[in-house]
């Protein structure tokens, strides 16, 4: 099965370039490098302004995350002020709405962050606590 998805990749890539695909997929190739170096980016910008937390973990980042994806909803929206009517329900479907549409297209996995923070201290741009391997810090 290892040998069978490069294969199949190639094959597929010599068929597109003979029909002008090629360039399609390399084009979707650095657009995924491209996304994925901003995401890293964004993980590295949250390491630094983690000032007063200096050992974070990626449970903490998505945290921040999700943090970022619910910090302009209102309070009433979330602790409604007496028992939710039909008139709170309908004030609260563009929240909902738009709470879906951010955390489906635009909230990592943690799976996701995991990865990046990852490659990240593998990259030497992180430090690892000794102790307790899912810390990690900024490189000073």
């Amino acid at each position: 099965m290892s040998q069978f998805l490069p294969e199949a990749f190639h094959v597929v890539h010599v068929a597109l370039t003979f029909i002008g695909g090629g360039s399609v997929l390399g084009f979707i190739g650095r657009l995924h490098r491209r996304r994925q170096e901003n995401f890293e980016d964004k993980v590295l910008v949250m390491f630094e302004n983690s000032q007063n937390q200096l050992w974070r973990t990626a449970e903490g980042i998505h945290s921040d995350y999700i943090r970022e994806c619910l910090k302009d909803v209102p309070m009433w929206v979330i602790l409604p002020p007496q028992p939710p009517g039909l008139k709170w329900r309908l004030r609260t479907v563009p929240f909902q709405v738009r709470h879906v549409w951010r955390m489906n297209f635009f909230m990592p996995s943690l799976k996701k962050v995991e990865k990046t923070v990852l490659s990240l201290w593998k990259r030497g741009l992180l430090l690892r606590d000794q102790t307790k391997p899912q810390y990690y810090k900024l490189k000073p």
